[in-house]
């Protein structure tokens, strides 16, 4: 009888624990952040996934881009910035692409955007 007891009590202590680790994982895990900036030909659309560490510093997982502008210019321009961004974790870092200057500016100034919003 006492070792059905034992035996009862922790299963539920092992429940309680696991759903307090999905809880305090979901709330340390990064967030998406997203922000409407002008492109060339019109609004672009840049959303990153992102959260700070124990520091204070932002650190970036994932960034997506939408735009109205020309894809033959723009994409290898803002797939250069996002490669950089990524590699570099510094928004500081990046400078315009020649050729696409316009979408190169909206694309640094929704970082600039998204990152001043990560908690």
């Amino acid at each position: 009888m006492c070792v059905e007891k034992i035996r009862k009590i922790c299963v539920v202590a092992f429940i309680v624990i696991g759903l307090a680790c999905i809880f305090v994982e979901k709330a340390n895990s990064p967030k998406e952040y997203t922000a409407v900036v002008d492109g060339f030909n019109g609004d672009m659309k840049v959303t990153i996934v992102a959260k700070k560490n124990s520091r204070g510093e932002v650190r970036i997982t994932d960034i997506k881009c939408t735009h109205e502008d020309t894809p033959a210019i723009a994409d290898p321009a803002i797939d250069q910035l996002i490669t950089k961004l990524k590699e570099t974790q510094d928004i500081s870092k990046l400078d315009v692409i020649a050729g696409a200057t316009y979408s190169s500016e909206g694309f640094i100034e929704g970082c600039k955007a998204c990152i001043s919003q990560v908690e």
